[in-house]
């Protein structure tokens, strides 16, 4: 380049943006393909050692004739610093592979998988559906990446269960939207006489509860059905009831009615417990709330004095809420069904 060049794109501002660019398409490019890798498998392979270019492909079932856009992949794993290349073949390289590829990250994995599909997918397609007047669908996100990477806010979500169960004496939970099972079985640990009846709308999710709840030998004391909240009915026998990470399912104006319908089947004094993200914050919050305001049938996420308010409308006493997280807007309310 000219001296002359350089300092007419430097002057000008075209240097840093260029550079800025250049940093935020890498990062966005190291994203992306870790987690393509990720969800290929590859990265997994790669994690025991060196592999040469014919044995990836050969793990992963790819002919000769795809071979070279193989080691091109593979290549760009190389020049983004998250794979390396020597005489022995492929390994891994960088921190976030390593990292990513560890059993007890897996939450983690899934959110990086999460960010570069469903998450992309959301952002990319948001303003030409808005011009068509489309939403999007529940069947646009992986369910099963969703329910993996929500793991990742498990032990923080726990420590609010167990403020709220009771810890000895016959003790009846309520769980709406129960996914695998996991609170579920947080709160049986809690309370040796606690039954629990959990409510699931998706079959799939429903299933891996009932498995779970098998694997921890609690299905003589709780019970999974698959079956919308709002078609489920019971007399007041609860003594606690919890919803997590749904709320934002249901349209703003039917809040008051889920939660009314809710503590309809509460003793007096029980208590109830949501947790959910809400719109404030950094971006993660902020996509989740674009594919609920985006998506059939859902709603925005709730302002924490929204939803206080919501529940006052429905009658819940005693309203509190707190931050679940130091400075992320992961937050729980909690209140009792009345005298």
């Amino acid at each position: 380049m000219k001296i002359r060049t350089f300092f007419s794109l430097l002057f000008s501002g075209h240097l840093s943006l260029i550079f800025n660019l250049s940093r935020a398409t890498e990062s966005y490019h190291r994203v992306a393909f870790v987690a393509s890798g990720l969800s290929n498998q590859i990265l997994h392979l790669l994690a025991d050692g060196p592999l040469t270019l014919d044995k990836i492909a050969e793990e992963i079932s790819i002919d000769e004739g795809s071979r070279e856009g193989l080691e091109a992949w593979l290549e760009l794993g190389v020049a983004l610093g998250e794979l390396r290349s020597d005489k022995n073949g492929y390994s891994l390289r960088g921190k976030l592979s390593r990292k990513l590829t560890q059993p007890a990250n897996d939450a983690a994995a899934a959110l990086v998988e999460e960010a570069a599909t469903l998450q992309n997918f959301i952002i990319t397609q948001t303003p030409g559906r808005l011009k068509r007047s489309e939403k999007f669908n529940m069947s646009d996100q992986n369910a099963a990446t969703v329910a993996r990477s929500s793991r990742l806010i498990e032990p923080f979500v726990s420590d609010a269960v167990t403020e709220v169960i009771p810890k000895s004496g016959e003790a009846r939970l309520l769980e709406i939207g129960c996914g695998d099972g996991s609170y579920i079985c947080h709160a049986a640990g809690l309370n040796p006489e606690l039954t629990a009846v959990g409510l699931e709308l998706q079959e799939d999710a429903a299933e891996l509860a009932r498995q779970n709840i098998q694997n921890r030998q609690l299905s003589d004391r709780v019970s999974i059905e698959t079956i919308d909240i709002m078609n489920y009915s019971s007399e007041p026998v609860f003594d606690v009831a919890t919803l997590h990470s749904i709320i934002y399912y249901f349209p703003v104006d039917q809040r008051v009615t889920l939660l009314k319908h809710v503590c309809s089947m509460l003793k007096p004094g029980a208590r109830i417990l949501l947790t959910t993200m809400c719109r404030e914050g950094r971006s993660a919050p902020r996509v989740l709330n674009l594919w609920s305001t985006m998506t059939e049938g859902c709603g925005p996420l709730p302002e924490p004095p929204e939803m206080l308010e919501q529940f006052r409308e429905a009658s819940v006493t005693d309203v509190n809420y707190k931050r679940l997280v130091p400075g992320e807007a992961l937050y729980a309310f909690t209140g009792g069904s009345g005298a």
